[in-house]
């Protein structure tokens, strides 16, 4: 990725243009020498230089993306939004027959997978899509995201095929029943509508398409998961292991405030303040808790920083890329798709999309 990008870099330079991170040359190389500093004083420096050069790969995309002009942008755009409907299209076989078809498999092979992986075992009996993804929280992560780019992309192409992308996208977040991804979604989609209320009788269509959208949805889910979300006691239960997972990042920020302990390392840290909690995780699934925790109160503040400019520059691009970029920090609120490279590499798409003044 690192050798990709600097590749294209060069090839794509002009004369008299030097490469810059344009308004967001602050925040990230505030986030440059904190991952460094954090990384001097690693608990575990091989977990950390393994994520230094993850993110030193995701903000290569960003230089690549923010060296692209207006034409080549929007063929980016609806080249990824091209690829999420066909994901999701997959993802919605893969609900409805994929699935049926493994389990007979094991049954017929009298396989022992699903005793021994409680993890696939989660999936292909309460039925979760995840698409091409590791996780189905992942995979609906990436599609309200794309949800939005598919609206930015309508405006270069045909209405028709941009409702069905929007149509597939959201049905396949349905099927991930990503509880977490959907409220951010529906959120989103309030916004959305606050932001074009001076259009409202212009847009009835998307009024409509919303509240089915988003009634359908939670009744889905909600339906899905009603008995595990009023188990207080079940450590599965979605709002506990947040809680627990929040409350472990605190008591282990409280330690180490300021350098952090070194990027990737929230494994380490978790396994010894977590006391007597059954639950493993590498992820705090709060984008700033875990920032704050392995990469100090400096990346804190970069990672807020990048976030307030690009709200600047996107309501000023459009409004579109805002409400993509909107439902990703949402949802990272939430969950961790920023920390996974499938995902978190759309956040430094949607920073590139905005680092010029086209």
């Amino acid at each position: 990725m690192i050798i990709l990008g600097g590749l294209l870099l060069l090839s794509g330079r002009r004369p008299h243009v030097p490469v810059t991170m344009g308004p967001y040359g602050m925040a990230i190389g505030l986030l440059l020498l904190s991952y460094a500093l954090s990384t001097i004083f690693s608990i575990n420096i091989h977990n950390s230089l393994k994520e230094v050069l993850r993110f030193i790969s995701c903000v290569s995309v960003f230089f690549i993306v923010s060296r692209l002009k207006g034409p080549k942008k929007d063929i980016l755009v609806k080249t990824m939004v091209i690829a999420a409907a066909i994901i999701s299209i997959y993802s919605i076989y893969q609900y409805f027959w994929g699935y049926q078809h493994t389990l007979d498999f094991l049954k017929r092979t009298n396989s022992d997978f699903l005793s021994n992986s409680p993890y696939a075992r989660d999936i292909l009996m309460q039925k979760r899509a995840i698409g091409t993804f590791p996780s189905p929280n992942i995979f609906a992560g990436y599609l309200i995201t794309l949800f939005f780019l598919a609206c930015y992309a309508g405006r270069i192409s045909n209405p028709g095929s941009t409702l069905f992308q929007l149509a597939v996208i959201v049905i396949a977040v349905m099927l991930t029943k990503s509880l977490g991804a959907y409220l951010s979604l529906i959120i989103s989609l309030a916004v959305m509508l606050f932001l074009f209320r001076g259009d409202i009788k212009k847009r009835r269509s998307i009024i409509i398409f919303c509240l089915i959208a988003a009634c359908a949805g939670i009744a889905f889910i909600l339906s899905s998961k009603w008995g595990r979300l009023m188990n207080l006691d079940n450590p599965h239960n979605p709002a506990i292991q947040r809680l627990n997972y929040w409350r472990i990042t605190i008591a282990a920020i409280k330690d180490h405030p300021l350098i952090g302990i070194g990027p990737g390392n929230f494994q380490e840290v978790f396994l010894k303040y977590k006391s007597g909690w059954s639950i493993d995780s590498r992820y705090s699934h709060n984008i700033l808790l875990q920032t704050w925790l392995e990469t100090g109160v400096v990346s804190l503040a970069a990672i807020c920083l990048l976030i307030i400019t690009f709200t600047k520059r996107s309501l000023a691009r459009s409004k579109y890329l805002f409400l993509a970029g909107l439902a990703f920090i949402l949802h990272n609120l939430l969950d961790l798709t920023y920390f996974i490279p499938e995902t978190g590499l759309f956040w430094w798409v949607l920073l590139g999309l905005t680092a010029d003044d086209e």
